[in-house]
């Protein structure tokens, strides 16, 4: 079983000057060979956007009304 220092190092791209914009931008887009490469992109692309916005949430860094202003733009 891979360490999650091999994994994060494989799967996220982290190495020692790679920009955090880069890095995130691969990790999020996937392998290219990947199977059902569309399908994981948008699984991987929803479940960061949900653990930044719990993240500010839980920062006081976004409010309520601000969040459910947001989604609510999401699905109009």
């Amino acid at each position: 079983m891979a360490t999650k220092e091999e994994v994060l190092a494989k799967q996220t791209f982290k190495a020692e000057g790679f920009e955090v914009d880069r890095r995130v931008f691969y990790t999020l887009i996937g392998e290219q060979n990947e199977p059902q490469r569309e399908k994981a992109q948008a699984h991987r692309n929803s479940k960061a956007i949900a653990l930044l916005f719990k993240t500010l949430r839980e920062n006081g860094t976004l409010t309520e009304d601000q969040l459910d202003e947001l989604l609510f733009n999401v699905v109009m």
